[in-house]
């Protein structure tokens, strides 16, 4: 797990987000580590607290092993991006100007684009099409639309949902 977590976070070029689409293949599609709905209840819950991915990550390794798995879950998450951020710092300046480095930026950008499309088709899937959920999903769409705080959004879901079900 600890590998796999790691190879995770090293593919999460453009965010967390783009690293969701690796581990639901990995861990629900080819270890069959735990169901697609579960991997789902982790990316919900990862939702509602700070470092979604990060979360998710110990959910799962949490879920596997216990307490152990959710920290090597964490650990294996984190520290690759961790040690590139303070293993590049010193150079930043000088890579951000360099056009090489802003063409594969550009071509990283587009990629995540298509695996947050991923993402959503996924998660939509998932979603029951009842008149409640659409109506929720779409209120949270029109909300970011119009640049509501994304916490407030997921914290009306949070409180609607709690009392709706």
């Amino acid at each position: 797990m600890a590998i796999l977590m790691f190879r995770i976070d090293l593919t999460a070029f453009g965010g967390g987000f783009a690293s969701v689409p690796f581990m639901q293949h990995e861990i629900v599609g080819v270890r069959n580590w735990m169901d697609n709905q579960t991997f789902m209840n982790g990316i919900a819950l990862g939702q509602i607290t700070p470092g979604p991915i990060v979360i998710t990550a110990t959910f799962i390794g949490y879920v596997l092993w216990g307490p152990v798995g959710g920290a090597i879950a964490t650990i294996s998450v984190f520290l690759p991006s961790f040690v590139m951020v303070i293993g590049t710092s010193p150079w930043f300046d000088r890579l951000r100007y360099s056009p090489s480095f802003n063409k594969v930026i550009g071509g990283v950008l587009c990629s995540f684009v298509g695996l947050l499309l991923t993402v959503a088709i996924r998660f939509g899937t998932n979603v029951h099409g009842d008149l409640y959920h659409t109506v929720l999903g779409s209120g949270a769409l029109t909300a970011l639309l119009l640049k509501v705080d994304i916490l407030w959004v997921v914290a009306a879901g949070t409180i609607i949902s709690a009392i709706v079900m």
